[in-house]
């Protein structure tokens, strides 16, 4: 027997628009579309002025209907703050901010959570937003899989999602050589979906990669009138499947 999940990654740029527009009821309209089992969100808001206040998470969370979710603050701005939401139709079972800053540079961290796709059968996930800098994403990536390695058991079905800033795929090669990660595409866009910027996209900006034994059966970057505007990247979305196995 196996699992499968179907995943959103989305840096949401705190529901702010490309038309410099708050507008949080897009953002949601697009994540009621896809009706994923998890979501990866990136460039959360909470209690910042820019997004009225908002506590973001609990309201998608409320309006989306997903029962669990967990949130990695990790940029302060004016007396709230900005990070990574994770939120998931099935149990998240552990949740940790993993610090993955390179001072001087920007606070970032990976929000690593356990899924409980069935009883008794975890997936490890990783919800990142990584550094503008290559050497930078290098170390924070090495840390990142230091902490999933360590952490997971052996075979547990790893996923890192998110915003991972690569132009270039220097980055994303090395994974998936060194560390024996996949990346999740298409055959038309080899090198991953193009994301960035949304209005016209050429960047592969966000990414999806996952460890054996999960397989990958589809791969859609959600490219229409209204992700054009809803935020500056556009939202990817994976099928993975597993087999079933018990902790």
């Amino acid at each position: 027997m196996s699992a499968k999940i179907r995943i959103v990654t989305w840096n949401i740029h705190k529901g702010i628009g490309t038309d410099r527009r708050y507008a949080l009821d897009r953002t949601i309209g697009v994540l009621q579309d896809l009706n994923a089992d998890v979501v990866c969100l990136q460039e959360v808001d909470h209690g910042v002025s820019r997004s009225d206040f908002e506590n973001q998470k609990k309201r998608l969370k409320r309006e989306l209907g997903y029962e669990y979710g967990a949130l990695g603050l990790n940029v302060k701005v004016q007396k709230g703050a900005y990070g990574n939401l994770t939120m998931s139709r099935l149990p998240i079972r552990s949740s940790r901010n993993v610090d993955l800053t390179i001072p001087p540079k920007k606070r970032r961290s990976g929000l690593v959570t356990r899924i409980e796709v069935a009883p008794g059968s975890t997936w490890l996930l990783a919800n990142v937003h990584l550094g503008l800098m290559h050497l930078e994403r290098k170390v924070q990536v090495r840390r990142l899989l230091s902490h999933l390695f360590e952490e997971a058991d052996e075979r547990e079905p790893l996923v890192i999602a998110g915003d991972w800033n690569e132009w270039a795929s220097r980055l994303t090669r090395s994974v998936t050589k060194e560390w024996g990660f996949h990346l999740a595409r298409s055959d038309h866009q080899p090198r991953g979906a193009r994301t960035w910027p949304s209005r016209r996209p050429f960047v592969s900006l966000d990414k999806i990669l996952y460890r054996d034994p999960v397989r990958c059966h589809h791969v859609v970057c959600v490219l229409d009138e209204v992700t054009r505007v809803a935020s500056d990247h556009l939202p990817l979305m994976v099928e993975l499947e597993a087999p079933l196995r018990r902790r």
